[in-house]
């Protein structure tokens, strides 16, 4: 037994088993699949010597000769089913609810000694499944069946021959009851009953088992019947007596097993044959878990019947054999009668599909590993020999069996011929290399047979080894989808195979045929040419495509025009709805020769054919989808482009004959004329009267117009190339009227555009015209209307649709292109453009109607706009004013130029369509970028005068930006050129916005280090004696030219600033010359700041200036105290700097102005000083004073310098406030009845004042409301005041003394209103509130005017009665005010 040592040592030391027997594979140098994984072995069981032991013996043989690296899985126990899901690759193979099969390659290759049943097959064929060809090979079984059965001791057996009265203890026939007596070879019952299970814990599922046997036998009195179920009726608890020896228990003993958790082992079969066969038998039921009562009773008693299956080598000690019985009848066994033998089964190896590419020579070896029962017992017996000695490790017990059995002698013999061997191959087979993993050509050490596989054949070759076989791939055009095939078929016609080893041939794909066979391509269909299906075998198969057809009876077809439909096939081109074409090509038609027809056939014989001309028409609704040259009923012309001739449009794009309705054009103008004389007649109302409703007529009005200039802008966007859908494009369509883009089919003759063109441009004159003559009419009535309403209706209705007109007028240049590369008007697609006489003409017409209506309109808008400021200023100004409430009333005064933005907006959003038809990507982006510039101008402005107007205009400019946006996507872009062009712009844009970012930058950085004067003119001047000149002097300034004045009550924050302003920020100094100036000490620094530093020096001289003397200059010093002259000193001034100013002041040339002139005089010396400052600017003429008749609101002040000059501040701002005249009232003859208010500046010295005591006895009898001022100088007088002048006692120089008591009224009325402050030295800011404090006393001006107009007509009234009416009218308006 040398060579069972040499296994035990080789297993003790972990060396290979076939060391010496075969050249073995060191361990190092075993590889790992190709796959990159070791073969997995699935073991359905891993304790069973059955299947462990073949497992133990495959893993040997491919790892010490195959050369494989081997992982082996055992499963304790588990369902022999999992098996197949885990070869399959599913990833949870032992979860019954979902084993997660998502084709990922599997671990586990191979599995041994599958049991098949009818559960299995279902499994297997579900994992079959799920790939096409299988996930599964079944390699056939291992050589052994798998039986089960009655067993008895073969001793038994022997004995029960020798004895006097024989019998046959291996046939069932020997155990009838009713002639053999059996019992007496065997054991007594009471010798097994100590190791028994009770009947009562016997598992066999009673409810069904045991009734199916009761109604199979009919033996019920086996059984009993309980609450519990049905259970076996045993003797002394631990037997159950088969019918044969029940009554008299003479019988002999069969057992069984029954593992934890698991039923008694075939207990029913052989309850089922003792009462079938009359067997005299008692079934007890022992345990069996490995060193069980079952296994010791068999082999401690011998004499007993027991149940048990081979292979196995558990009972060899007492060399079982089986008892025969009938043999196995397949039908009583489907309707579980178990009477006959029960069927062997042959335990399969299952293996992976992968595995024949992975390791081919494996499968070689599972298919030739077959086993006899005497070597696998003998094999089984080795491992239950080792058991002991591994401490009860079935794979160590079974490797070691393994490797005992094939070490023994004589076994070498049937082991090696499985081992595959080298390049030996028969037909459908061919050499394949294990190292290399393919198919060779010759044979080799590393080189075994195996099946050639699809896309392959196998070719018999000879070498010097001797026969032989190769695989060889399929060539192109050939196939074979079959393994171990012996030659390859040709594709057939209408297939392919383009690449050589070819399973299947391809079919021909749609557009591509083939005529012959074995191909290893299709042949593509010309161009624009298809097939009808796959596999086409004919070029007679291809025909046209969609998108082409076929040019008369040539072969080839040709690509579908833009706009037009060609379905393919036979079928002929089909114009697209919108789309207009006709044929150009003239085919004469021979007689003799059949033709197909490609067009219309006219009599002449003549086939009219392709190719085609195709127009784009208005709409789709003009030219319906349908035969070429279809157009919409009783429309005609190139595009159909026009009604025929006795028609009008129709909304349906049809025309139909004219009738009454057909003259709506007409009617529509003279509705407009009509329309316009109500609103002449209700503009002049409101503009004579005051009427509360004027704001809310203003309002409606506002909105209104705002709403017909969206609807404009929507037309625009409608003209643009886009493809619009309905809704949306009905509803844009109907806007066609606001640029009269209307047809006049029933006026005029058929396409008679010129004539067209030009009455649309003379519609608007012709409107103007009649309403002319109607307000012509008006003058001679009671109630004329004033021109300047004639002029606001005309000038609100141009403005508002300044849009319509411009885009009426460029209409005829709004040419697009045609798929056929010709240019047509829009609007006039019969038209061809730039072409034809009549569009030349059309041309020189809309140079005229550009210049009569966009460039007229915008030029009269920008020149109203620039003399707006002028006019706002100026008396006279006002009344013209008045004219053009259309362009400026809408607006905040401050924002008056937003009509002009608004104009050019409107007049862009018009050009956009024409001046960019032939680019619509720009057309699109372009008009966005001018719609949300006008759209963050209005919200940055906030320009019209109601919040609600803003909110609107803004609300509406979203809402067409939105509609652009959305309306994107239907743009037409088709164009390469468009592409390119936006591609550039885009180009330009990203390359200019870091430029523009960088100049910016580089201006900022200059800017800073370039020295720059922040304000033009510095004005130093005397506070309390010029503080309110120098006011003026700014208003002036701003009112004419845009200059930057430094005034301290404006600018100045740090009082030690001021000499930096003057020398470093101020580009001239305006020197006030007034009495006190030259003796303050900061206007002292300022002047000689300038001097020193060279900065011009501009004198203004005022008339109560006199320049001291040189003594005086030479003791200057003496003015000021020692801490004034220090602080002059502490910014670097001293009294020399001041002398040398002063020397040099008194030479230089000024200006002259006198404090009491008048204001286009004052104004005059100021624009003088202006011109002074800027040498080279031109010179600025001075407004017209407005007329005192004309005046609304009355300026009243003393004639003191300071108090005039405020009254002219004063005048100017409620002036540009209010928008109406204003004028500074200095004599008794400047009041006049036709003004409303008069405003009174309370100053010191006021009530004293003779001039104003007169201006204010007249303003009491022309009964102008009063509204006094006080400018923080003026101290009200006490009660002995009033009858000082009441009793004359008081002495007004140029009063008369009868004076007194009316004088003493009108102070008492002006005092007793309350005065609203107004500081003429103030800021602006603070100055512009007080002024609108002062507006507010007013209240709603056209109501307080009207008011004061009927108290001004009750002139019947006494005087006393009137002067007490209008007393109470004042302090009406002055409470209102507060």
């Amino acid at each position: 037994m040398l060579w069972l040592a040499t296994v035990a040592l080789t297993l003790v030391r972990g060396q290979d088993c076939l060391t010496g027997l075969v050249e073995v594979v060191p361990e190092e140098q075993r590889q790992l699949l190709a796959n990159e994984k070791p073969l997995g072995v699935w073991n359905v069981y891993g304790n069973k010597f059955q299947v462990d032991t073949p497992v133990a013996l495959l893993q040997i043989l491919v790892e010490e000769i195959l050369g494989y690296r081997v992982a082996v899985t055992p499963r304790y126990a588990g369902n022999m089913n999992h098996v197949y899901y885990a070869l399959a690759g599913c990833e949870e193979p032992e979860n019954e609810m979902n084993q997660s099969c998502t084709g990922k390659p599997s671990n586990f290759h191979v599995s041994l000694g599958l049991h098949v049943s009818n559960t299995s097959q279902i499994h297997m064929a579900r994992v079959q499944r799920l790939k096409i060809g299988g996930m599964l090979e079944d390699l056939g079984h291992m050589g052994t069946p798998s039986s089960t059965g009655l067993m008895i001791s073969r001793a038994t057996v022997q004995r029960a021959l020798e004895d006097d009265s024989p019998l046959f203890l291996d046939d069932w026939r020997s155990y009838d009851g009713r002639y053999h007596q059996p019992q007496r070879f065997f054991r007594r019952l009471e010798d097994l009953e100590g190791a028994l299970i009770s009947c009562d814990a016997w598992a066999m599922e009673p409810g069904e088992y045991l009734t199916r046997y009761a109604a199979l036998t009919g033996d019920f009195e086996g059984l009993r019947f309980t609450v519990d179920g049905v259970r076996p009726r045993c003797w002394r608890d631990v037997w159950w007596l088969a019918p044969a020896c029940r009554n008299s228990t003479d019988c002999f003993p069969c057992l069984t097993g029954s593992a934890s958790g698991y039923n008694v082992i075939l207990a029913e079969e052989v309850m089922q044959k003792a009462a079938f066969w009359h067997m005299p038998l008692a079934l007890g039921v022992a345990h069996y878990n490995g060193s069980s009562d079952f296994s010791s009773l068999v082999l401690s008693q011998r004499d007993v019947l027991f149940m048990f299956w081979e292979p196995s080598v558990e009972f060899q000690a007492v060399d079982p054999m089986f008892v025969r019985f009938p043999d196995f009848n397949e039908t009583q066994w489907a309707f579980n009668v178990m009477a006959s033998k029960r069927e062997a089964t042959w335990p399969i190896t299952v293996v992976s599909n992968e595995l024949a590419q992975l390791a081919p020579d494996v499968r070689v070896l599972l298919q030739r590993m077959l086993l006899s029962l005497e070597d696998l017992n003998q094999m089984l017996q080795f491992s239950y020999d080792s058991l002991e000695r591994f401490d009860r490790c079935f794979s160590c017990a079974a490797r070691s069996g393994a490797c005992q059995w094939l070490r023994a002698q004589g076994t070498d013999a049937i082991w090696k011929p499985w081992i595959p061997k080298k390049g030996a191959c028969f037909a459908g087979q061919g050499m394949y290399s294990i190292t290399e993993r393919r198919f060779v050509g010759s044979r080799g050490d590393d080189v075994i047979c195996v099946a050639c596989t699809a896309g392959r054949f196998s070719r018999l070759v000879q070498d010097e080894m001797g026969d032989t076989a190769d695989c060889r791939p399929c060539a192109k055009g050939y196939f074979q989808p079959s393994s171990s095939a012996v030659s390859c078929d040709p594709c057939p016609m209408g297939r392919f195979a383009a690449s050589a080893r070819s399973a299947y041939c391809e079919s021909c794909p749609i557009g591509t045929y083939q005529a012959k066979e074995a191909s290893s391509a299709c042949v593509d269909c010309p161009i624009g040419m298809t097939t009808w299906g796959l596999e086409a075998f004919s070029f007679f198969f291809c025909t046209c495509q969609e998108g082409w057809y076929r040019i008369g009876l040539e072969s080839n077809c040709s690509e579908c025009p833009a706009g037009m439909h060609c379905p393919g096939e036979a079928f002929l081109p089909q114009q697209k709805a919108g789309f207009w074409a006709y044929t150009t090509n003239l085919i004469q038609r021979d007689p003799n020769v059949a033709v197909v027809s490609v067009g219309s056939l006219g009599s002449s014989g003549v086939l009219y054919g392709p190719p085609y001309s195709v127009y784009q028409c208005r709409n789709e609704l003009q030219c319906p989808a349908g035969e070429v040259m279809t157009c919409a009923k009783n429309r005609i012309g190139q595009a159909c482009g026009s009604c025929m001739k006795g028609h009008s449009a129709q909304f349906d794009g049809t025309c139909k004959i004219c009738d009454g309705e057909s003259l709506w054009p007409v009617f529509l103008m003279l509705f407009v004329s009509l329309a316009l004389l109500p609103l002449i007649v209700a503009a002049g109302l409101i503009m004579t009267k005051a009427r509360r409703t004027a704001l809310s007529v203003f309002m409606v009005s506002l909105i209104f117009g705002q709403i017909v200039v969206c609807l404009q802008g929507l037309d625009a966007i409608y003209q643009l190339d886009l493809t619009w859908k309905d809704p949306a494009k009905a509803i844009l369509a109907a806007l066609a009227v606001f640029n009269l883009d209307l047809e006049f089919s029933c006026l005029l003759p058929p396409q008679s555009y010129t004539v067209e063109y030009v009455l649309k441009l003379l519609a608007y004159p012709a409107v103007v015209f009649i309403t002319f003559l109607a307000w012509l009419s008006t003058r001679c009535s009671k109630h004329a209307v004033p021109f300047n309403a004639f002029v606001n209706v005309h000038g609100l209705f141009v403005v508002a649709l300044l849009t319509a007109l411009s885009l009426t007028v460029v209409r005829p240049l709004q040419c697009r292109s045609n798929p056929n590369g010709l240019f047509t008007v829009s609007s006039r697609p019969d038209l061809t453009c730039w072409e034809t006489e009549e569009h030349q003409t059309l041309v020189v017409f809309v140079s005229i109607g550009i210049l009569a209506y966009p460039v007229t309109i915008l030029s009269c808008i920008a020149y109203l706009t620039r003399k707006y400021p002028i006019w706002l200023r100026s008396g006279g100004g006002i009344k013209v004013m008045e004219r053009y409430r259309f362009l400026f009333a809408r607006f905040r005064p401050e924002r008056y130029y937003f009509g002009l933005i608004l104009s050019v907006h409107n007049l862009t959003v018009a050009v956009i369509p024409a001046a960019l038809v032939a680019f619509p990507a720009l057309q699109v982006g372009i008009m966005g970028c001018v719609i949300c510039s006008k759209l963050v101008a209005q919200i940055l402005l906030w320009p019209w005068r109601m919040d609600l107007a803003n909110y609107n205009d803004a609300a509406l400019s979203a809402g067409l930006m939105t509609i652009l946006l959305l309306a994107s996507p239907l743009l037409n872009i088709d164009q390469g050129q468009t592409r390119q062009s936006v591609a550039v712009l885009l180009s330009c844009v990203m390359i200019l916005l870091p430029l523009v970012a960088i100049f910016i930058a580089f201006a900022v950085v200059l800017a800073r280090l370039r020295p720059q004067s922040k304000f033009g003119a510095f004005l130093c001047h005397h506070k309390a004696g010029a503080g309110a000149l120098c006011r003026f002097f700014k208003l002036v300034a701003k009112k004419y030219v845009n200059i930057n004045l430094f005034l301290d009550s404006d600018e100045l924050d740090d009082l030690a600033r001021i000499f930096d302003i003057v020398k470093a920020d101020t580009r001239s100094l305006v020197v006030v010359l007034t009495s006190e100036l030259l003796h303050r000490m900061w206007c002292a620094g300022e002047i000689a700041t300038a001097h020193k530093h060279q900065i011009p020096i501009i004198p203004l001289y005022c008339d109560d200036f006199g320049f001291p003397d040189a003594s005086c200059i030479a003791t200057m010093e003496s003015v000021w105290s020692e801490e004034q002259r220090g602080t002059l000193v502490s910014h670097g001034i001293s009294m020399e700097d001041i002398k040398a100013a002063y020397r040099s002041l008194r030479t230089l040339p000024g200006v002259d102005l006198k404090r009491r002139w008048s204001l286009e005089a004052q104004e005059d010396a100021v624009l003088q000083v202006l011109t002074a400052v800027y040498e080279r600017g031109p010179r600025v003429e001075v407004a017209t004073a407005p007329s005192v008749k004309s005046a609304k609101v009355l300026v009243c002040v003393t004639e003191e310098a300071e108090a005039i000059s405020a009254g002219f501040i004063l005048q100017q701002m409620v002036q540009t406030k209010l928008q109406t005249v204003t004028f500074l009232a200095r004599t008794p003859e400047d009041v006049f009845e036709s003004a409303s208010f008069a405003l009174v500046i309370l100053s010191k010295g006021i009530l004293e004042d003779c001039g104003f005591a007169q201006i204010l006895l007249a303003i009491r009898r022309a009964s102008v409301a009063l509204v006094p001022v006080n400018d923080g100088s003026f101290d009200f007088p006490g009660l002995e005041f009033y009858q000082q002048v009441q009793e004359g006692n008081l002495v007004i120089p140029g009063l008369a003394p009868n004076q007194g008591p009316p004088l003493a009224r009108a102070f008492q009325a002006l005092l007793s209103i309350l005065a609203l402050p107004m500081t003429p030295h103030a800021s602006i800011g603070i100055l512009e509130r007080q002024v609108d404090q002062i507006c507010q006393r007013f209240g709603n001006w056209d109501d307080v005017v009207e008011r004061s107009s009927s108290v001004k007509s009750s002139s019947r009234r006494p005087m006393s009665e009137l002067e007490d009416a209008m007393e109470e009218e004042m302090k009406v308006i002055g409470g209102a005010g507060c």
